[in-house]
């Protein structure tokens, strides 16, 4: 084995000069030596030769007195000691304090070559071994932190049929995303309804520090990520920083685009703060993976949250019809029948105020039983024609109406708001109707966030035949008159 170490350790220059210089260094050795018992042992304690050629005869310190000294220190090196004819006693003396193996001077270089050889063969195996460990330990690492990548991955891929929430399941994806790339922080990019942002993707549930991760698409390398469908992988190792965002600078950023076949619907993000990371090939094949996830799992949510909303809201109708219908047989008093199924009424939507009006067939005119968000007192004094406003409208064709802004609707009676105080916005107006005929109508006000749609139409047509159904009932036992 090339660049071994042999220190020789014998007072005879002819011999030290000899092996030094014309032997052992044609054979790959490194040779050091010394001319004394004390100078070879200090040299075995501060460089640590692999095989040491040990003169008996040395000046003040003999070879034995160096292998005992060896043995008090326990120092293990392989020694090999040289003698002269008729020193074969020392050699058993030597072979007890722990010499490999001797030789008698004068002696031939296969002689002193080959006992090197032997000499060394257990060092060098356990040299081997302890390469051969430490690679077996090495790829058993390896093989660990693929089981575990490829877990956290299936892992993962499980849970997008477990989750029915996409919220935990993004969080899933991105400290995975950390733990795999060894990142600060990891998050997932989709863009807005106008396609010219990015921002993280429930960025709402996040707290404040968050809420400067947007990004505009063009002019970012996010935002090159999600037009170009090409990974990004970058990292600095100087004071400059990449910068996400204006408020966000890092030392290293790798960005993949989150895909649905062809279609780009985002990007996966992960973060190195201040430390810069040695990303490579491998990190970006895991987080391009996880991307993969991350896509399936935010269509699936898309189309979950479709599903799921249209069953909550018929839910929610079904619940708001159960509390009429209890409201109908828990009470005779018509007020009571009234503020109630008024009230469940403009709870099940996200409104500002709601009416309940009766037709007086004899007048042909309309007056508020019920109201919930306008000023009672005043409201409760008004009389509308049928056939004028909105409501009047209603009541005459026995047809609902919606409008979403009244400032350009000319059936909309202004008057009304000017009295009581309100600011309408827009309405959804449905008849009441008992026995195919139209006896009142139900009216919604300022609908929050967004305007009414055919949605809110369908669900208010199923309350109004409960509702009517409440103020006809009430009415037949003639506790109060509605004429």
């Amino acid at each position: 084995m090339s660049n071994e170490s042999i220190l020789i350790i014998d007072d005879s220059r002819e011999v030290v000069d000899h092996l030094a210089a014309d032997v052992l260094p044609e054979y790959g050795y490194n040779v050091q030596y010394a001319y004394t018992g004390q100078a070879g042992l200090a040299l075995i304690r501060s460089e640590q030769p692999d095989l040491i050629l040990l003169d008996y005869h040395l000046p003040q310190m003999t070879g034995l007195d160096i292998l005992q000294e060896m043995v008090l220190e326990s120092i293990n090196i392989p020694v090999i000691l040289m003698t002269g004819y008729g020193s074969e006693l020392s050699a058993v003396q030597a072979f007890r304090l722990g010499a490999k193996d001797y030789l008698v001077k004068p002696f031939t270089i296969d002689e002193i070559v080959n006992m090197i050889d032997r000499a060394l063969v257990e060092k060098r195996l356990q040299h081997d071994n302890e390469k051969l460990t430490e690679e077996v330990r090495r790829l058993k690492g390896e093989l660990t932190r693929q089981s575990d990548e490829m877990k956290t991955l299936f892992d993962i891929g499980k849970a997008i049929t477990s989750f029915l929430s996409v919220h935990p399941l993004m969080k899933r994806v991105e400290d995975a995303a950390c733990e795999m790339i060894k990142g600060d922080s990891s998050h997932i990019w989709i863009p807005n309804k106008e396609g010219t942002r990015l921002q993280v993707f429930d960025l709402q549930r996040r707290s404040s520090g968050v809420s400067d991760w947007r990004v505009d698409i063009d002019g970012s390398d996010v935002g090159q990520v999600y037009q170009t469908g090409r990974p990004f992988r970058q990292s600095v190792y100087s004071s400059q920083k990449i910068v996400v965002t204006k408020a966000h600078q890092v030392q290293s950023l790798m960005a993949v685009p989150l895909k649905l076949g062809k279609k780009i619907v985002g990007v996966l993000s992960v973060c190195s703060h201040d430390v810069p990371l040695a990303l490579s090939k491998r990190d970006e094949f895991l987080l391009s993976f996880l991307a993969d996830y991350a896509a399936i799992a935010l269509e699936n949510a898309r189309i979950f949250q479709e599903t799921d909303q249209a069953l909550a809201d018929r839910l929610e109708e079904l619940n708001t019809l159960i509390e009429i219908t209890h409201t109908i047989t828990s009470s005779l008093d018509i007020q009571d029948v009234l503020s109630h199924t008024i009230q469940h009424v403009h709870e099940s939507w996200d409104i500002e105020a709601s009416s309940i009006w009766w037709l007086n067939s004899q007048h042909n005119t309309l007056k508020v039983l019920a109201n919930v968000g306008t000023k009672t007192d005043i409201l409760d004094q008004l009389e509308v024609h049928v056939g004028q406003g909105i409501v009047g409208r209603v009541v005459e064709l026995g047809k609902q109406i919606y409008v979403n802004d009244v400032a350009v609707d000319q059936n909309h009676l202004k008057e009304i708001d000017e009295q009581t105080g309100f600011h309408t916005i827009s309405i959804l107006c449905v008849p009441l109707t008992f026995q195919d005929k139209v006896v009142g109508a139900m009216q919604l006000l300022n609908k929050r966030n967004d305007g009414f749609d055919e949605q809110d139409v369908a669900r208010a047509a199923s309350l109004a035949s409960v509702v009517a159904i409440a103020v006809m009932n009430a009415k037949m036992f003639g506790q109060t008159s509605l004429h």
